[in-house]
């Protein structure tokens, strides 16, 4: 049975990544039979970065930049080559067939997640880490830049990034204006645009169309979210209204920019920086869609289970959830939107738009919402159980011997990859320490889908056989990030030769290989050590040497006796695999 997990973060309580791994993890308890599809998705927020590399042949970089507070923090920002990218993702972001896109999320320095409840207020936060984020993606040569703009802190017009991209703004007394807030916008006297630094053809992924002003702009619309008081939005519109009227003195186009559909997205960042720049708005879950092939994965699944924290009018406007329910009706799938509440005056309304499909709010209503909040995941995954305990009444599975068997198997198998490295805990190993930041910003090192796995089994195998003891870690470290395979695996294949082992293996390697040279008319001479008429009485340290002379035989021979069992092992992994899944 093959499951699709597509959910979008739970604001406040858990991330889309968690919701997709507790689905996992759940089903796991259930059937070994349930194939878990994670498909994490972002509006442009929370996540945009990782979720799109994870899916992609790119690279994680970590970023110093400041926060919408000032304050330094670090920041991921992904680099994809463009010809990893499907047609229709180049085509919806009018890329060409090579080059180097850089992929920055907004939430990452930005986000309202990252503020405590006293700490949100739209008049003091600043998009300054935006702007540094761009110069690194320039710096980076990057032909395009990406920009996730969902869930951010910030209500400055895109103010902020353009002092870190260069523009200088002064007091009148001659002083600088170092933190760029609206709160700061009226100690400004003077701007210069001089030294704006010029950037790489930016994309903004974004689902919403609002001006920049009035009553469904930036302000109006978005302000009281992000922690402005009601007495403070007509204050803080007026202040925008007066910036756009000191920026169109030094841009001569900012007015009719600041009316143009998605000009209030995130604060009016994209109108700030399309005053500088070629800037192209997409939407965001089209993007997602496209970039995570969705369509295809719920045409293939089984089961589409979704969801978000709260099922409100604004899912209806084209949020993710809504959209993966609509592909699933559709494509006549059963389909479950698991959600922390669902807004009592929508109820009947979905269920007439969807009547194939199960709702399912989890949070206890005689809770107080900060309680439902900290114990959201615990909550999300007793309904995942729920559903699942649903799925399977009636079978075996439910007989308890059965799933104490099954159990007891799941611990002996969590404990044989105990020693393994993983994500979170490479920088403890030996030999990968050394190597810790670079494997933790390569997801693909990470990954248990088929390609990784099936590159893992055949170098993993292949090197195994090799006679260079010692190095092996290092080698399959390597050569995991050339061939892109899965760390995990790799390292634990190189116990095939472990010290029982390994002197069999090495001497079929030398055996294999002689007979490859004799075959191929090489005359190479032979190690009397390895002879079974040694003399033993005759050995000398001089003889111990010319041990040495026989890595090339073996080294033939290993590669020839790798090569075969890991093409066995990959073509018998595609074969269960295959039979797996039917």
């Amino acid at each position: 049975m093959r499951v699709l997990a597509a959910f979008d973060k739970f604001k406040d309580s858990f991330s889309a990544e968690q919701a997709c791994s507790l689905v996992e993890s759940t089903a796991g308890e259930f059937s070994p039979n349930v194939e878990v599809v994670s498909c994490p998705l972002t509006d442009g927020g929370e996540g945009f970065v990782d979720i799109l590399i994870s899916k992609c042949r790119g690279d994680l970089i970590e970023v110093k930049a400041r926060d919408s507070l000032g304050r330094p923090r670090e920041a991921a920002v992904g680099m994809v080559p463009i010809d990893q990218l499907s047609n229709e993702v180049r085509s919806l972001l009018g890329l060409p067939e090579s080059g180097k896109l850089a992929i920055i999320e907004m939430a990452s320095v930005c986000g309202l997640g990252d503020l405590d409840l006293a700490q949100r207020d739209p008049w003091n936060t600043t998009t300054l880490g935006i702007g540094d984020l761009l110069l690194f993606g320039k710096e980076q040569k990057a032909d395009f830049i990406l920009l996730g703009i969902g869930g951010s802190s910030t209500n400055d017009a895109g103010i902020g990034a353009l002092c870190a991209l260069g523009l200088a703004l002064k007091k009148a007394s001659g002083e600088s204006v170092d933190y760029p807030s609206p709160s700061t916008w009226a100690d400004i006297a003077t701007w210069d645009r001089s030294s704006i630094v010029s950037l790489p053809p930016l994309i903004i992924a974004c689902d919403v169309d609002n001006p920049l002003l009035g009553s469904e702009g930036a302000t109006a619309q978005f302000g009281p979210q992000k922690g402005l008081p009601p007495e403070s939005v007509a204050p803080l519109e007026n202040a925008m209204n007066e910036m756009v009227v000191q920026l169109e003195k030094v841009f001569p186009h900012a007015s009719a920019l600041a009316k143009s559909p998605g000009a209030g997205a995130a604060g009016g960042i994209g109108f700030g920086l399309s005053l500088v720049g070629e800037v192209k708005l997409v939407q965001g879950f089209e993007l997602v869609s496209q970039w995570l092939s969705l369509k295809k994965e719920v045409n293939e699944s089984d089961l589409i289970l979704t969801g978000e924290g709260r099922f409100d009018s604004t899912s209806w406007r084209g949020k993710g959830p809504f959209e993966i329910l609509s592909m699933a009706k559709r494509a006549n799938k059963k389909a479950i939107l698991l959600c922390g509440s669902l807004d009592p005056h929508l109820e009947r309304k979905t269920q007439e738009e969807f009547p194939n499909h199960k709702f399912i709010p989890f949070a206890k209503s005689s809770w107080k919402l900060a309680k439902n909040l900290k114990h959201g995941p615990k909550l999300f995954r007793e309904a995942c159980r729920n559903i699942f305990e649903d799925l399977f009444k009636g079978t075996s599975l439910e007989c308890p011997i059965v799933k104490e068997a099954r159990f007891k198997r799941i611990r002996r198998l969590k404990k044989f990859l105990r020693p393994l490295p993983r994500r979170s805990n490479v920088h403890r190993y030996p030999v990968l320490k050394w190597f810790a930041d670079t494997a933790y910003q390569r997801s693909f090192l990470w990954s248990f889908k088929g390609g990784p796995i099936q590159a893992a089994l055949f170098w993993g195998i292949w090197i195994s056989m090799l006679p260079i003891v010692g190095i092996q870690m290092i080698v399959v470290f390597f050569v995991s990030l050339f061939v892109r395979a899965n760390l995990p695996l790799i390292v634990a294949l190189q116990w095939i030769s472990n010290p029982l082992t390994m002197g069999p293996i090495y001497f079929a390697d030398y055996k294999i290989g002689m007979t490859l040279l004799k075959l191929i008319g090489v005359s190479y001479p032979k190690n009397k050590l390895l002879s079974p008429e040694y003399d033993w009485a005759e050995f000398s340290y001089k003889e111990l040497l010319r041990l040495i002379d026989t890595f090339p035989p073996m080294f033939l021979g290993g590669s020839v006796l790798g090569i075969s069992f890991g093409v066995s092992t990959v073509f018998l992994y595609k074969i269960l695999r295959k039979f797996y899944k039917n």
